[in-house]
């Protein structure tokens, strides 16, 4: 268990924050890792029920690139960053470019949304629909376009995202998701939520690619499914078809070392090398959790703020109470994959 993770005293300057103190009141708990991703599970016994589940509001549009929530619950709700839904019904789907509170049994409409199917017309119907959250390689484009209102703003890099995948090249994030249905679906078994979980930090090959937190187990459990299978399962596909044919995991995966005479002897291997990955994550994870963020207000609702982050490595928003931080979705930066290599490199010497 890496307990102590989060434990040090996080320091702040010119009203930036940390990930120490966003991730303050969690520790983590026992890292999860098949193929190329991993899992920090992040546990708590802050249990914050005063923040409803996106699940207690109804979703609908009456216009192309706007997305109503009718709130139901008598408190707050917190719609989680880049939620899309994906229905049934002769509609054009939707989804946000950014994050919502919606006020406690009210209504909200955000001009800000967007359509994720570029050809389909028709509009949504008033009712609760399964959450979905747009691939991992759209959310920062889409975190961008946050502020302006265009229905057709995520076409082009959906269609280049769906080219890049093997999918018919258009603005229907739909063939995607009907295309790797099946993988998808696999990743939402493979990493079950655990007891106390409230968040995750999640890895891709051993590099920190995602952090999310929600105010309570409840509220987390409502969103997960959602997280490891469009937005980081996607991903993690991803990654796999950029790796080829090599059968390797390049960064994470230890081999194991020493003589196997029994099973008892495969067991232990297996511990230790687990413990070594671990530990190669919980170095990962510690290289950046005292780096500053700069921060945005983007709304104020009942108390709760919601602001936008920004950051050498990361982006993403966060939902703070007078500075305890509630809700909070950050991932890489694009930028980050070409820098990294130079921070890592070592200086020169003859």
């Amino acid at each position: 268990m890496l307990r102590n993770l989060f434990s040090r005293p996080a320091e702040r300057a010119n009203g930036n924050i940390s990930i120490a103190e966003i991730l303050k009141g969690c520790e983590a708990g026992r890292m999860q890792s098949v193929g190329y991703m991993q899992v920090i599970p992040l546990l708590s016994d802050i249990n914050d029920e005063r923040i409803a589940s996106p699940d207690e509001a109804e979703v609908s549009t009456q216009n192309y690139g706007s997305l109503i929530f009718n709130n139901l619950a008598d408190r707050v709700v917190i719609v989680p960053l880049h939620a899309g839904y994906v229905v049934k019904q002769a509609a054009q789907n939707h989804a946000m470019a950014h994050a919502a509170v919606v006020q406690s049994a009210a209504s909200k409409t955000y001009d800000t949304a967007m359509c994720i199917q570029q050809s389909q017309g028709g509009f949504i119907a008033a009712d609760k629909y399964k959450l979905m959250i747009l691939p991992f390689a759209l959310r920062e484009k889409a975190l961008g376009l946050r502020k302006e209102q265009a229905f057709d703003k995520l076409w082009k890099s959906i269609s280049e995202f769906n080219e890049r995948m093997g999918a018919q090249a258009s603005g229907h994030l739909e063939f995607f998701l009907e295309q790797f249905k099946s993988e998808l679906d696999q990743f939402v078994a493979e990493f079950e939520s655990v007891p106390r979980q409230v968040g995750a930090i999640v890895l891709i090959d051993g590099q920190v690619v995602g952090i999310e937190r929600a105010p309570s187990q409840t509220y987390w459990l409502s969103i997960w499914p959602a997280l490891i299978r469009e937005c980081y399962g996607s991903l993690a596909i991803e990654y796999r078809r950029s790796m080829g044919d090599k059968a390797e995991l390049s960064q994470i995966r230890i081999p194991l070392a020493g003589s196997v005479n029994s099973l008892e002897d495969i067991e232990r291997l297996l511990r230790e090398a687990e413990a070594r990955e671990e530990e190669l994550a919980r170095n990962t994870v510690r290289s950046l959790i005292d780096d500053a963020f700069v921060r945005e207000v983007e709304e104020e609702v009942e108390g709760f703020t919601l602001e936008t982050l920004s950051h050498d490595q990361l982006c993403g928003q966060i939902v703070h109470e007078q500075g305890n931080v509630l809700y909070a979705s950050l991932i890489v930066a694009e930028r980050w994959k070409h820098r990294s290599p130079w921070r890592a490199a070592q200086p020169f010497t003859v």
